[in-house]
């Protein structure tokens, strides 16, 4: 079944900022210029100076825990999935899955996402796919529990969901002074936060459902990815 989502153009992050692990010398030169990647300087900006950005960070944990046929919520300009599709066609396995894989959105960033008016309800069948990812963006869902018991109702019985979440005092301190952030150039309810701390989202996807079986802190220990499974 072709997707429903059109090949759309997308500036992705560099092969070499997702590799894991990193070089020394990346390391170091990361460290050296943590101020400028994660406070002053938009994602590309970062990247055309070497320095792994945070959308590399977040991408580089979140890819390896994902399988099969993915459901990407808040997926912006659907760059997870444009990575997705081009490490299956570097893999050669799975590209049915990956090209059968969808962003959905409610706003219209550019990158060919499904544009739905509330991730409450999803335009899918229960059980049709195999991981829902939802990457630094639950904090920016005013329905956070209703989004997540809609990601395990369209989930297969031995489905997964993949996050990332930012801390709640740092992305506070964060989004002030992201003068790039999204945020800025769009409305932003009044329900949203700008970040969220671990036990609310293991104590919203106990609510929803999921068991947890994974989190692990990355950079820096500033953001968290979590991943859960369905309950039966």
């Amino acid at each position: 079944m072709p997707s429903d989502t059109p090949p759309v153009e997308v500036d992705l992050p560099p092969t070499w900022s997702l590799r894991r692990p990193k070089s020394w010398f990346q390391t170091i030169y990361d460290l050296f210029g943590a101020p400028f990647r994660m406070i002053i300087l938009p994602d590309r900006v970062t990247e055309r100076l070497r320095l792994t950005s945070l959308r590399a960070e977040r991408f580089a944990e979140v890819l390896p825990r994902i399988r099969g046929r993915v459901l990407d919520i808040g997926a912006h300009d659907n760059a997870l999935l444009s990575l997705y599709r081009r490490e299956a066609i570097t893999r050669r396995t799975g590209q049915d899955a990956a090209d059968t894989s969808v962003g959905v959105d409610v706003v219209d960033w550019g990158g060919g996402c499904t544009i739905v008016p509330s991730s409450m309800e999803l335009p899918f069948s229960d059980c049709s796919f195999d991981t829902v990812t939802i990457v630094a963006s639950l904090n920016h869902i005013p329905e956070r529990a209703a989004t997540l018991r809609e990601a395990r109702r369209v989930l297969r019985p031995d489905g997964r969901i993949v996050l990332t979440m930012i801390g709640r005092f740092v992305g506070a301190l964060g989004h002030a002074l992201w003068w790039y952030s999204e945020e800025k150039h769009r409305y932003a309810d009044e329900d949203e936060l700008m970040g969220m701390a671990p036990e609310d989202v293991i104590q919203l996807l106990n609510g929803a459902g999921f068991q947890l079986v994974e989190r692990r802190r990355f950079a820096y220990g500033l953001n968290s990815v979590f991943v859960a499974v369905r309950r039966s």
